[in-house]
């Protein structure tokens, strides 16, 4: 699914800064994320952040902790008033553009924008159009036990339910012990 139509993966790229800002995985020291692990968020995610200023870096861990209220939201109104926060507090000024060998595509912020302001402008978008098209059931905190992390749900038919491949077998096992436990 393609949230937005834009180049970048900016779902993906909400949900990679809210995971690294927010919840380190599982079985590892509950620590700030290592210099440039946002930046490289970035990058990972079609955003073109070799041009982003070193302080990029603690203003995108506010911008995370701000999309987490929308993932962590109980209900498709707060989750709504979540977004809305988040779209009033964008530089939105949309336009075609072309760079770096890419063919011509929507920008969500102005030409001048910087890199802070596409990426803030891109999430909050792709977090509106999950909300609009699809509610509360494309999204939300992992459900295994313990786990903190976010996830987005892209697939088609809409079951998932925890944040990686990881934790999703580790509750079916869990599951299948107690199944067996009580059993016997």
């Amino acid at each position: 699914m393609d949230f937005i139509g834009y180049r970048s993966d900016a779902l993906g790229a909400a949900v990679a800064l809210v995971n690294t800002v927010t919840a380190p995985p599982r079985g590892t020291v509950e620590e700030a994320a290592p210099p440039d692990q946002l930046r490289r968020v970035l990058v990972e995610h079609g955003y073109i952040a070799g041009r982003a200023p070193a302080s990029v870096e603690s203003d995108l861990r506010g911008w995370a902790g701000r999309l987490r209220s929308v993932f962590d939201a109980e209900d498709l109104d707060t989750a709504a008033a979540a977004v809305n926060a988040l779209l009033t507090d964008v530089r939105i000024g949309p336009h075609l553009t072309r760079h770096d060998g890419q063919g011509w595509h929507l920008h969500y912020s102005p030409p001048d924008a910087a890199v802070l302001d596409r990426v803030r402008s891109t999430t909050a978008f792709a977090l509106a159009m999950l909300l609009s098209e699809y509610g509360l059931d494309r999204h939300g905190r992992c459900a295994a036990d313990g786990c903190e992390r976010v996830f987005a749900d892209t697939s088609r038919n809409a079951a998932r339910r925890y944040c990686s491949p990881s934790c999703a077998n580790r509750s079916a096992v869990a599951a299948h012990r107690a199944r067996q436990r009580s059993a016997r």
